[in-house]
């Protein structure tokens, strides 16, 4: 059924910001019109914030981190928050999910799937923020040492648009567990999610403060990374964005995490079983049209087996079906917006012009009168100098590359300024293993792909700076300070 904001959403969530523990009208004029992939049409027209209403959020959340309770509770304390939190969102899932599949176009089955992870993650800070040493003690010569572990500050948290509450799951719990004050700024393509978590907050009466929503366009972005009344900044994004954010933080030496995007390599090894391999690469490469930081959109394959692979997987992608995101057999939905259509058939006719075979898809969707479609796209014939083995393309389009032996295989994977994610298919597991340990990401899986929230998530290289998930995706938002004390511990 398709989404009706008027009648699923609140008139908060729709038409307010949500700062210092109000609903606030925004001060700007400001507004953008959320338009369906799907359809083209438009859904609902959505306020947008201007600077006036970042140094609001920024100043309610330094007043909560400066002079209010959170900060200064034990994890515990905030745990029992936490909790409720979790428990909010769990009741909101569903909503959560149809939002997915409205503002960006993902098929309501790959959105069951992906959307799940989300109140895990806020689960999994909520025990760790109970469980996590926030002090220890060390012997030292003269006595000994209290290891105090505190929340870094004020924390702008910036998500994209392509699986906002996932990303956002990552970044809000971790924050608030560490003793953060959060100011988070939605994409406008996709503004509900983080509001929808506002609402959650209220009702799981998150001090005031603690937790700021606003929605706001790039400039509005930059001005918000900037203020000086913000210690940290957590950005998910592409790579000259974060370039940005990264040169701007460096000012003022701000804490930062930078998640930037990837190329990331299918490694299928000569003895891979295409059972296996095939489902998982279909669902990480065409899953949301390609629309993933962690799409495996290079599939390096075996000269001894490249007929048979190229077959099929080219055979399996060819009988994918493209459609309608809310019906539950369509695998692959529309891009999510014109721009990104045009930017992904720029990307394959470059491959064309630069010698790449299209081998299945090409180009536009036929049948489609309405949205944003492209046909899932293989390459094959691909050097690695090529733009389309390069660059982060963010579409439905595969490239399968060739190689001699595993060290070839291993040398193709590297060779990327990106290093974000991969994955290594072989029936022997404990040599997928030994080629994973070579590859030079952050993140790699072998015969398949996960992102559970105890495991630390990032990348290598252009990817980023930082992690998210696990002890480690909390730690950054903490700082460390050593005080030194006479006599034994």
């Amino acid at each position: 059924m398709p989404f009706d904001p008027i009648s699923e959403l609140s008139d908060n969530v729709r038409n307010r910001f949500y700062i210092g523990g109000n609903w606030i009208e925004s001060r700007s004029s400001l507004r953008h019109v959320i338009v369906s992939p799907a359809t083209e049409e438009a859904l609902v027209e959505i306020p947008l914030a201007n600077k006036t209403d970042v140094e609001n959020a920024v100043a309610a959340a330094r007043s909560a981190f400066d002079w209010g309770p959170w900060p200064k509770m034990s994890g515990v304390e905030r745990s029992v928050y936490l909790r409720r939190l979790s428990e909010e969102i769990k009741q909101r899932m569903p909503l959560f999910a149809r939002l997915m599949t409205a503002e960006a176009g993902a098929p309501v089955a790959f959105v069951d799937r992906l959307i799940q992870e989300s109140p895990r993650r806020f689960e999994y800070f909520a025990e760790l923020a109970g469980t996590y040493v926030f002090e220890e003690r060390r012997p030292t010569p003269r006595g000994h040492a209290r290891v105090h572990r505190e929340p870094i500050g004020v924390a702008a948290l910036i998500a994209p648009w392509n699986a906002t509450l996932n990303i956002f799951a990552f970044k809000i719990p971790a924050a608030l567990a560490a003793g953060c004050t959060v100011v988070v700024k939605s994409p406008p393509e996709c503004p509900f999610d983080a509001l929808l978590v506002a609402e959650c907050a209220e009702a799981a009466g998150i001090p005031a403060g603690v937790l700021n929503v606003i929605t706001a366009d790039r400039e509005e972005g930059a001005f918000l990374v900037a203020s000086p009344q913000v210690d940290k900044i957590s950005f998910t994004g592409g790579l000259q964005a974060g370039l940005q954010v990264a040169a701007v933080a460096s000012e003022r030496l701000a804490r930062v995490t930078l998640e930037l995007g990837g190329k990331s390599a299918a490694i299928l090894l000569d003895d891979a079983e295409l059972s296996v391999t095939l489902p998982t690469l279909a669902a990480f490469s065409m899953g949301f049209s390609g629309q993933m930081c962690v799409a495996q959109s290079r599939v390096l394959v075996p000269k001894i087996r490249l007929d048979e692979m190229v077959d099929a997987f080219s055979s399996m992608i060819t009988n994918l079906k493209i459609g309608d995101p809310w019906e539950a057999d369509t695998h692959v939905g529309p891009v999510r917006n014109e721009r990104q259509r045009d930017r992904v058939l720029d990307y394959i006719q470059q491959g064309i012009e630069q010698g790449g075979r299209v081998i299945t898809g090409g180009g536009r969707s036929a049948g489609f009168d309405k949205g944003y479609y492209l046909d899932p796209t293989v390459f094959t014939e691909v050097t690695p100098n090529m733009t389309i083995a390069q660059e982060e393309i963010f579409g439905p389009v595969v490239t399968i590359i060739v190689y001699d032996d595993v060290q070839d295989a291993v040398r193709l994977a590297n060779d990327s300024r990106f290093g974000l994610s991969g994955t290594v298919f072989s029936t022997d597991q404990e040599r997928a293993y030994d080629v994973a340990c070579q590859i030079k990401t952050g993140h790699v899986g072998v015969n398949g792909l996960e992102m559970p929230a105890s495991v630390p998530f990032g990348g290598y290289k252009f990817s980023g700076i930082g992690r998210g998930g696990g002890p480690e995706g909390l730690e950054t938002y903490l700082e460390t300070k050593a005080i030194f004390m006479p006599g034994p511990a």
